[in-house]
């Protein structure tokens, strides 16, 4: 079966499709850069409070290697960090790194001295 276009037909339809080439590169384009940041969402329990970073949300570049520091009150201990803790170097470690691959909620967890953890990883 052949399909005979008019001039006029011929130049819409030439138009449509190179508009429709071009989206679909922006699209891919798009899809292929992904994220150049990352948010981490940083708190503690009661018992201690982080001092690196400071415990709010901040934004970090993709990849960038984040110190974490993690400091007990008096008659507490540092126990374990707990969240998104796929990308921490030591989760068991109060002074450690988190390296920003993803958007991550993390809590250092405290507990009296001595005492067992009130939350587990």
């Amino acid at each position: 079966m052949r399909i005979v276009l008019s001039s006029r037909r011929h130049r819409h339809v030439a138009r449509a499709s190179i508009f429709l080439i071009a989206v679909a590169l922006v699209i891919g384009i798009a899809a292929c850069n992904g994220p150049d940041t990352y948010q981490l969402t940083v708190s503690s329990t009661v018992g201690g409070s982080v001092i690196a970073p400071a415990e709010e949300i901040s934004t970090y570049d993709a990849g960038a290697v984040v110190e974490l520091e993690a400091t007990p009150d008096d008659g507490y201990e540092f126990h374990v960090w707990i969240g998104d803790t796929e990308d921490i170097a030591d989760p068991d470690s109060a002074s450690t790194t988190i390296t920003m691959n993803g958007n991550y909620s993390i809590t250092a967890n405290f507990g009296k001295e001595g005492g067992p953890s009130p939350i587990q990883p």
